[in-house]
């Protein structure tokens, strides 16, 4: 049996035993942030009233089992992923196989504007959790912002006169985020607007 508290994070029962396991390598909304209702009913739909073998990975700070979860021959923590309901908690992420693979099902959630990507600017859960909440603005709104950097604005490769500009944004938006905002690394190779070399 499993009780379901939000897109990340259930109670799994082994007879009398509960377990409160937190999906590894993923983060979902949380439950009073957009996309979080739908993240907490994605997993219902997977997994209430199913059975489900759980692979301990580590114990967090809290005291969970940290773990990849399957229902059905299905990975939950992949599922989420690839269904646009849950960002790749890069920070914790250690797997190199599981966690590239997770990314590359990250950006293709994203390229489909699928789930939580079809928003207009999603906010990580861990950024959402801390306060900071990145205003949402658009290009047509905003004063022309060709030359600068601001990861609180929507920004193309056609905003930067260079790919080092581009880059340099890229880098900073990384660091202060930990995402790609601007979607300038299309292909994930770590480098931003290879069209503006």
């Amino acid at each position: 049996m499993v009780e379901v508290h939000d897109g990340d994070t259930l109670t799994v029962f082994r007879g009398s035993e509960a377990v409160r396991v937190r999906l590894y390598g993923v983060d979902c909304p949380e439950k009073a942030q957009e996309g979080g209702p739908e993240a907490t009913a994605f997993v219902e739909g997977l997994a209430l009233g199913r059975d489900v073998s759980v692979g301990p990975v580590t114990r967090d700070r809290y005291g969970r089992t940290v773990a990849l979860v399957e229902v059905g021959g299905r990975l939950l923590n992949q599922e989420l992923v690839a269904s646009g309901h849950a960002w790749v908690y890069r920070r914790y992420c250690k797997d190199f196989d599981l966690c590239r693979r997770l990314v590359k099902l990250e950006e293709e959630a994203r390229d489909r504007t699928t789930g939580l990507w079809a928003g207009v600017d999603p906010v990580p859960p861990w950024e959402y959790r801390h306060g900071r909440k990145f205003a949402s603005a658009s290009i047509a709104s905003a004063p022309s912002m060709r030359g600068s950097c601001r990861c609180d604005v929507d920004l193309d490769c056609g905003d930067f006169s260079s790919w080092q500009e581009a880059q340099r944004c890229f880098e900073e938006c990384l660091r202060i985020t930990g995402r790609d905002v601007h979607r300038l690394d299309r292909d994930g190779n770590g480098r931003a607007c290879e069209g503006l070399r």
